[in-house]
């Protein structure tokens, strides 16, 4: 203590300095300000007054967006994201290191965030949301206050604000109708989330590609007027998913689509419904072709009660097992109850092949609804419930999407 307070008071100056610390430290009721990383106030010894991080002002990464957003088209977004954290067993991870494209622009040092630069918005930061668990385990973590307080975004929302995969696809579609854009979009912003690779091709078909069921060539433009099917999925540490959406890029179903596009939703709701401990998947199927064997009759695309000509229109099950594998297992039977803790896809669909004996209007028309359904002790959760299905939300989501308006005008 003696030598310490020799030292101290050998150079005033550093004396007052440190003085001023402690006072602010214990005896100050204001609480320094936790922007998740170290902060002037939190680490005086690191960073001065304006710095974000240690010799780099906050001016100066401002001056850094300016820069890169001179160097972007006119009605585009830079669109960069942290680092994931990556785990060496299911509670240690390793080392983080930030992605050094996202450090450059925001300052930030935590994973979990994306950055979304844009003319008409500036900097966009969608900011992880932390649990008190997480605070409790990993400590505390900058929010949507500290991306606007502290390292200047324009505006900042939490992560889970930000659109999924697939629904930013439906949106691009309106402006790049062809299926090879789309599913490299779709492709982009699984792993632009974290995704390691995708669960198999993406099946991106236009018009009557999509009658086809495991259509693969994605070469073609979307018709003006025509549906788009989309069946995709992603991996991730070793899970992965599976889901599909019909939609017209146009911004309108034809009442055509329409008459179809009903029957197919609500076959998926009612077998959504009936997913419950107890049941099977062969269960859900029979109640599905039921279903929409009356429905193609009552629409006059079925002449007859052969089941044969129903298969035609659609010869799959009504879902399958999803895990490890997009079909996980094979070796499982259908006929096997459901457990809480098991996830299957409910996925009906119509594929009116060209040369099928129905009115033309009807001849190559393919619609498919897919959803993830986890089976729970009371029933069952639809983990993709939050992708629109409805007519009337797909129609509203792609004709009042602003491409050319202000980024929070989409949210």
């Amino acid at each position: 203590m003696q030598y310490l307070h020799r030292k101290l008071t050998s150079n005033r100056s550093s004396f007052k300095t440190v003085h001023q610390v402690l006072l602010r430290q214990f005896y100050s009721t204001d609480k320094c300000y936790d922007a998740g990383q170290p902060t002037p106030s939190t680490h005086p010894q690191l960073l001065k007054e304006g710095e974000i991080t240690p010799g780099i002002t906050c001016d100066e990464y401002i001056s850094r967006r300016k820069r890169l957003l001179e160097l972007l088209p006119e009605q585009s977004v830079a669109i960069v994201a942290a680092a994931p954290v990556k785990m060496m067993t299911d509670v240690v991870p390793y080392n983080f290191r930030q992605d050094a494209d996202y450090l450059y622009i925001t300052g930030c040092q935590q994973p979990g965030g994306i950055a979304v630069l844009g003319h008409d918005f500036g900097l966009c930061m969608f900011m992880p949301e932390a649990t008190p668990q997480d605070i409790t385990w990993q400590g505390q973590i900058a929010g949507i206050d500290a991306a606007t307080e502290f390292f200047k975004a324009d505006q900042s929302y939490p992560i889970s604000k930000l659109h999924k995969a697939l629904l930013q696809t439906m949106l691009h579609s309106k402006i790049s109708p062809y299926e090879n854009i789309l599913s490299a979009k779709v492709e982009y912003e699984c792993r632009m989330r974290g995704a390691q690779r995708m669960a198999f091709n993406p099946v991106v078909g236009g018009g009557l590609n999509g009658s086809v069921i495991h259509y693969s060539r994605n070469d073609q433009k979307v018709k003006d007027g025509d549906l788009v099917l989309m069946d995709v999925g992603c991996e991730l540490h070793g899970y992965v998913s599976d889901l599909t959406r019909t939609w017209p890029p146009c911004g309108s179903f034809s009442d055509v689509h329409k008459e179809l596009y009903d029957l197919v939703v609500e076959t998926n709701k009612e077998c959504i419904e009936l997913c419950k401990p107890g049941a099977s998947i062969q269960h859900v199927h029979n109640y599905s072709v039921n279903k929409l064997f009356r429905g193609l009759k009552e629409i006059g695309i079925l002449k007859d009660n052969r089941l044969h000509s129903y298969h035609q229109l659609n010869p799959t099950s009504i879902g399958h097992y999803l895990g490890m594998d997009v079909h996980d297992c094979s070796k499982i039977g259908y006929d096997r109850t459901l457990k809480p803790g098991v996830v299957i896809t409910i996925e009906p669909g119509v594929y009116i092949p060209t040369n099928f004996n129905c009115a033309e209007r009807y001849q190559g028309i393919g619609i498919r609804i897919e959803d993830e359904v986890l089976i729970t002790e009371s029933g069952y959760e639809v983990l993709t419930g939050s992708l629109p299905k409805e007519i009337n939300h797909i129609e509203t989501l792609l004709n009042n999407h602003s491409y050319g308006g202000t980024f929070a005008s989409s949210l």
